[in-house]
């Protein structure tokens, strides 16, 4: 994957992963699914996802443990500060100007893809499209 700019998509699954985890601990890849479909009708494809949870990973904005996703605290941090700073009502440009502060790499992009590999992304995947039709 040579496409390390951030893109929309990037932006709707973190804005339902802030959701589904209100900023703290971890939340299952279902519930973030289900939250950017209670959103705005967003469903992610599973290359898209993988993309997604690939950059975000590379860029240490998201940790997957335990299968479970979560932000990491100092990008909570970051967000919290620039909210605070700005108000909720840019909210949506805010998160798109933070995602465009992270740096990502080759190196980090290939220890990303390991990541993503052992979370088993395609299983879970499948298992949310056949409880819930995605």
């Amino acid at each position: 994957m040579k496409n390390h700019n951030w893109q929309e998509t990037d932006k709707q699954f973190l804005e339902a992963l802030l959701l589904a985890t209100g900023g703290e601990g971890g939340a299952p890849l279902q519930e973030v699914l289900l939250m950017a479909d209670a959103i705005d009708g967003t469903v992610f494809t599973l290359k898209e996802l993988e993309q997604i949870l690939e950059k975000l990973v590379a860029a240490q904005v998201l940790t997957i443990a335990k299968s479970k996703l979560a932000l990491s605290p100092a990008f909570v941090q970051q967000y919290e500060t620039i909210t605070l700073q700005q108000g909720l009502k840019e909210n949506k440009d805010l998160l798109m100007s933070l995602l465009q502060q992270q740096t990502i790499t080759e190196a980090t992009i290939a220890d990303a893809k390991t990541i993503v590999q052992k979370f088993k992304l395609k299983n879970q995947y499948q298992a949310y499209e056949e409880q819930f039709g995605g």
